[in-house]
C-alpha cells in the first residue's frame, strides 16, 4: 500500500466535503461558486484510480471478467446501501432531498451505474456523488478490454482508447445525447494520465534527493490544482481537455517520488481517513445535510458562528466516513465476496489497496 497516496485520497475526499458546506459558509459572504473549487478532489481521485489500476495489476495475470466483478463488488455493495437508503428517505420525506426525487427508473439507472438527467438537467444518480462511479465503471470496462495485453501495450491501449473516447465527445458534444455526452467528457483524460504515471513509476527507483524536492514543490502543485478550478465555467467547458488534468497528475507523481525515496506522510489518522476515503465520500452528504438543517432549525447559522460549524461539520463528516468504512463498507464488501462465486472470489484487499 502507497502510503502517500492514501493520505491524498484523504485530502481528495475532504475537498469534496467542503464544495457542500454552502449553507454553513454563506453568513461569511462565501457562495457556492467560491467552493467548487474544492470539486478537484475528484479529479485527484481518478488521476489515482488509474494510476492504482496499472499498479495493481502489473505483476498478475486476470482475465478482464473477473476484474470486472472483482471491482463491483469493491464499489457496489457501500454505493448500493446508501443509494437505497437514500431513495428510502425521498419517499418517506421528499421535501427534505430538495432535487432527490423516488424515481423507481432514477433508482434503476443509479443501480447499474447508468448515467440519467434529472428534472434539473444535471446527470446525477439518486445520490448524486454516485455521477463519479459513473464514470469510474466506464474506465474499468476499458481497462478490462486493456487487460487481454500486457505491459507498455496495456498502457498505451488504454490511453489511445480513453483518448479516443474523450476526442470524440469534445468533437461531437452538441449532437450527442445527454448520456453519451456525459461518458465522453474530457474528464476521462484523467484516468489516462493515472494510467501513465502507473507505468512510468515502475521504472523509477527511489532518490532521497528527489523525494525532499518532490515533498517541497506538493504544496505549490496543490496550488495549481486549486487554481485550474477557479478558470471561468465557459472556459473549462470549451477546453478540450480538463484544466485540473496537469496539477492532478503532477501532484499524484510528486507523491510517488517522496514516498520512493522514503519521504511518507504515514501520520494514523491520515491513513485511516485515506483508508475510509470511498465511505466519506458517499457519506457525507447525509452529513452535511443533515448537519446544516439541524443548525438551521436551532438558529445556530450566522456569521458569529460559522467557521466553528463548518470546521465542526467537515470533522463529524469525517467520523462518519469512518465509522461507515468500519462498520459496514468492509462487512459489506466481505460479505459480497464470500457470497461471489469461486471464479471470482478472491481475498479482499485492505480498503484503498484498490
Amino acid at each position: 500500500m502507497l502510503r502517500n497516496i492514501q493520505a491524498l485520497r484523504a485530502l481528495a475526499a475532504l475537498m469534496v466535503v467542503v464544495v457542500h458546506l454552502e449553507t454553513l459558509a454563506a453568513p461569511l459572504g462565501i457562495g457556492a461558486g467560491q467552493l467548487a473549487p474544492f470539486a478537484v478532489g475528484v479529479d485527484l481521485f481518478f488521476v489515482i484510480s488509474g494510476f492504482i489500476m496499472v499498479h495493481t495489476t502489473a505483476r498478475r495475470r486476470q482475465s478482464p471478467a473477473a476484474f470486472l466483478a472483482n471491482r463491483l463488488l469493491r464499489i457496489a455493495p457501500l454505493y448500493w446501501t446508501l443509494t437505497a437508503l437514500l431513495f428510502a428517505l425521498a419517499l418517506a420525506a421528499p421535501g427534505l432531498l430538495g432535487a432527490t426525487r423516488a424515481d423507481p427508473v432514477a433508482l434503476l439507472k443509479s443501480l447499474a451505474f447508468i448515467p440519467g438527467e434529472r428534472a434539473d438537467g444535471t446527470m446525477r444518480p439518486v445520490l448524486f456523488v454516485g455521477w463519479s462511479l459513473n464514470l469510474e465503471m466506464a474506465f474499468y470496462c476499458v481497462f478490462a478490454l486493456c487487460l487481454t495485453v500486457a505491459d507498455l501495450r496495456r498502457v498505451l491501449l488504454g490511453v489511445a482508447v480513453l483518448v479516443a473516447i474523450a476526442a470524440f465527445g469534445f468533437a461531437a458534444r452538441q449532437h450527442l445525447a445527454p448520456e453519451l455526452r456525459f461518458l465522453t467528457q474530457p474528464i476521462l483524460l484523467e484516468f489516462a494520465a493515472g494510467m501513465a504515471l502507473g507505468y512510468r513509476y515502475q521504472a523509477h527507483p527511489g532518490d532521497p534527493r528527489r523525494a525532499r524536492a518532490a515533498l517541497a514543490l506538493m504544496p505549490l502543485a496543490f496550488l495549481a490544482l486549486i487554481a485550474a478550478a477557479t478558470l471561468p465555467e465557459p472556459l473549462a467547458r470549451a477546453l478540450p481537455v480538463p484544466p485540473a488534468l496537469a496539477p492532478a497528475a503532477w501532484l499524484v507523481w510528486l507523491a510517488l517520488r517522496a514516498e520512493a525515496g522514503g519521504r511518507v506522510l504515514a501520520a494514523r489518522p491520515v491513513q485511516a481517513l485515506g483508508d475510509a476515503s470511498y465511505a466519506l465520500y458517499l457519506s457525507h452528504p447525509f452529513v452535511t445535510q443533515g448537519f446544516a438543517f439541524l443548525a438551521a432549525a436551532l438558529g445556530l447559522i450566522h456569521a458569529g458562528t460559522a467557521p466553528a460549524l463548518m470546521i465542526a461539520c467537515v470533522a463529524l463528516a469525517a467520523l462518519v466516513g469512518l465509522a461507515v468504512h468500519r462498520g459496514l463498507e468492509l462487512p459489506l464488501t466481505h460479505l459480497a465476496r464470500r457470497l461471489c462465486t469461486p471464479a471470482t472470489r478472491t481475498r479482499a484487499a485492505p480498503a484503498g489497496a484498490e
